[in-house]
Protein backbone atom coordinates (compact mmCIF):
# COMPACT_ATOMS: atom_id res chain seq x y z
CA UNK A 1 0.00 0.00 0.00
CA UNK A 2 1.38 3.41 -0.94
CA UNK A 3 1.90 5.95 1.86
CA UNK A 4 -0.62 8.78 2.17
CA UNK A 5 2.12 11.29 1.46
CA UNK A 6 4.79 11.98 -1.14
CA UNK A 7 7.82 9.95 0.03
CA UNK A 8 10.18 12.07 -2.10
CA UNK A 9 8.91 15.26 -0.44
CA UNK A 10 9.32 13.66 2.98
CA UNK A 11 12.89 12.57 2.20
CA UNK A 12 13.83 15.97 0.78
CA UNK A 13 12.43 17.88 3.77
CA UNK A 14 13.97 15.49 6.29
CA UNK A 15 17.35 15.82 4.59
CA UNK A 16 17.07 19.63 4.49
CA UNK A 17 16.18 19.94 8.19
CA UNK A 18 18.54 17.24 9.47
CA UNK A 19 20.39 18.56 12.55
CA UNK A 20 18.54 21.90 12.39
CA UNK A 21 16.51 23.10 15.37
CA UNK A 22 13.97 25.83 15.89
CA UNK A 23 15.42 28.10 18.56
CA UNK A 24 13.22 29.40 21.33
CA UNK A 25 13.59 28.91 25.07
CA UNK A 26 14.39 25.35 24.05
CA UNK A 27 15.82 24.16 20.77
CA UNK A 28 13.58 21.59 19.15
CA UNK A 29 14.09 19.61 15.92
CA UNK A 30 11.80 19.69 12.93
CA UNK A 31 9.83 16.63 11.85
CA UNK A 32 7.85 15.89 8.71
CA UNK A 33 4.07 15.87 8.85
CA UNK A 34 1.30 15.40 6.32
CA UNK A 35 -2.48 15.31 6.62
CA UNK A 36 -5.14 14.78 3.97
CA UNK A 37 -7.23 17.81 3.05
CA UNK A 38 -10.86 16.76 2.53
CA UNK A 39 -12.00 17.26 -1.09
CA UNK A 40 -13.36 20.75 -1.65
CA UNK A 41 -11.70 22.13 1.49
CA UNK A 42 -9.18 24.96 1.61
CA UNK A 43 -6.70 26.00 4.28
CA UNK A 44 -7.13 29.76 3.97
CA UNK A 45 -7.51 30.70 7.63
CA UNK A 46 -6.62 29.78 11.19
CA UNK A 47 -10.13 28.32 11.50
CA UNK A 48 -9.57 26.09 8.46
CA UNK A 49 -6.29 24.83 9.97
CA UNK A 50 -7.93 24.32 13.37
CA UNK A 51 -10.73 22.29 11.78
CA UNK A 52 -8.37 20.16 9.68
CA UNK A 53 -6.23 19.20 12.67
CA UNK A 54 -9.11 18.92 15.15
CA UNK A 55 -7.79 21.69 17.41
CA UNK A 56 -10.14 22.91 20.13
CA UNK A 57 -11.71 26.33 19.48
CA UNK A 58 -10.32 27.62 22.78
CA UNK A 59 -6.72 27.08 21.60
CA UNK A 60 -5.01 30.01 19.88
CA UNK A 61 -3.97 29.47 16.25
CA UNK A 62 -1.85 32.16 14.62
CA UNK A 63 -0.64 32.32 11.00
CA UNK A 64 2.69 33.85 9.98
CA UNK A 65 4.63 34.15 6.77
CA UNK A 66 7.40 31.55 6.52
CA UNK A 67 10.09 34.24 6.28
CA UNK A 68 8.84 35.87 9.48
CA UNK A 69 8.72 32.51 11.25
CA UNK A 70 12.29 31.58 10.27
CA UNK A 71 13.68 35.12 10.67
CA UNK A 72 15.44 34.27 13.94
CA UNK A 73 17.61 31.88 11.90
CA UNK A 74 17.90 33.89 8.69
CA UNK A 75 17.27 37.62 8.92
CA UNK A 76 17.92 38.41 12.57
CA UNK A 77 20.60 35.89 13.54
CA UNK A 78 23.52 37.44 15.42
CA UNK A 79 26.10 38.60 12.83
CA UNK A 80 28.86 38.08 15.41
CA UNK A 81 27.86 34.47 16.15
CA UNK A 82 30.03 32.40 13.81
CA UNK A 83 27.97 29.26 14.43
CA UNK A 84 24.69 30.98 13.60
CA UNK A 85 26.18 32.51 10.46
CA UNK A 86 27.66 29.19 9.35
CA UNK A 87 24.28 27.45 9.55
CA UNK A 88 22.19 30.34 8.25
CA UNK A 89 22.39 29.19 4.58
CA UNK A 90 20.83 25.84 5.55
CA UNK A 91 17.78 27.61 7.00
CA UNK A 92 17.58 29.74 3.86
CA UNK A 93 17.72 26.60 1.69
CA UNK A 94 15.08 24.96 3.88
CA UNK A 95 12.76 27.93 3.38
CA UNK A 96 13.40 27.89 -0.38
CA UNK A 97 12.67 24.15 -0.57
CA UNK A 98 9.40 24.54 1.32
CA UNK A 99 8.32 27.39 -0.95
CA UNK A 100 9.39 25.50 -4.07
CA UNK A 101 7.73 22.17 -3.27
CA UNK A 102 4.53 23.36 -1.55
CA UNK A 103 1.95 25.97 -2.48
CA UNK A 104 0.47 28.53 -0.10
CA UNK A 105 3.20 27.83 2.47
CA UNK A 106 2.67 29.47 5.85
CA UNK A 107 3.61 28.93 9.46
CA UNK A 108 0.84 28.02 11.87
CA UNK A 109 1.47 28.49 15.59
CA UNK A 110 -0.87 26.58 17.91
CA UNK A 111 -1.17 27.31 21.61
CA UNK A 112 0.64 29.47 24.14
CA UNK A 113 3.89 28.88 26.03
CA UNK A 114 4.47 25.41 24.53
CA UNK A 115 3.56 26.23 20.94
CA UNK A 116 3.17 23.59 18.25
CA UNK A 117 4.56 25.14 15.06
CA UNK A 118 3.80 23.90 11.58
CA UNK A 119 5.40 25.18 8.38
CA UNK A 120 2.96 23.81 5.87
CA UNK A 121 1.52 24.11 2.42
CA UNK A 122 -0.44 22.11 -0.10
CA UNK A 123 1.58 19.35 -1.76
CA UNK A 124 -0.43 19.11 -5.00
CA UNK A 125 -1.70 15.65 -4.00
CA UNK A 126 -4.51 16.75 -1.71
CA UNK A 127 -2.44 16.96 1.45
CA UNK A 128 -1.23 19.67 3.78
CA UNK A 129 2.42 18.82 4.32
CA UNK A 130 5.58 20.29 5.75
CA UNK A 131 7.46 20.40 9.01
CA UNK A 132 6.40 20.53 12.63
CA UNK A 133 8.36 21.69 15.67
CA UNK A 134 7.72 23.15 19.12
CA UNK A 135 8.60 26.61 20.46
CA UNK A 136 8.72 27.38 24.17
CA UNK A 137 7.85 31.01 24.93
CA UNK A 138 7.16 32.04 28.51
Amino acid sequence: MAPGFDPELKADLERACSDLVYSSESDRPFEFFSVRIPPGSKIDSAEDFRSLLGIDKAVRVEIREVGDFLARHTGTSDPHDAGAQAIRPRYERLQALLEERLSCVRAFRVGKIEIDCYIAGEDGQGRLAGLKTVAIET
